[in-house]
């Protein structure tokens, strides 16, 4: 039982999660970076509207 246990623990199967957490985040990361630039071109006209005064 505890053989079955170590064997169960440290398979390929185990190793293969963090692989698979790791791929989906890095497709978010280019999405985040396009809701920035979105978002601040379109506070840049208020934002210049406040420095004018």
């Amino acid at each position: 039982m505890a053989d079955r246990l170590v064997r169960n623990s440290s398979s390929l199967h185990a190793l293969q999660v963090p692989a698979r957490a790791r791929g989906a985040i890095e497709p978010m990361l280019p999405a985040l970076l396009r809701g920035v630039i979105f978002i601040s071109v379109l506070a840049a006209p208020f934002v210049a509207a406040l420095l004018a005064g």
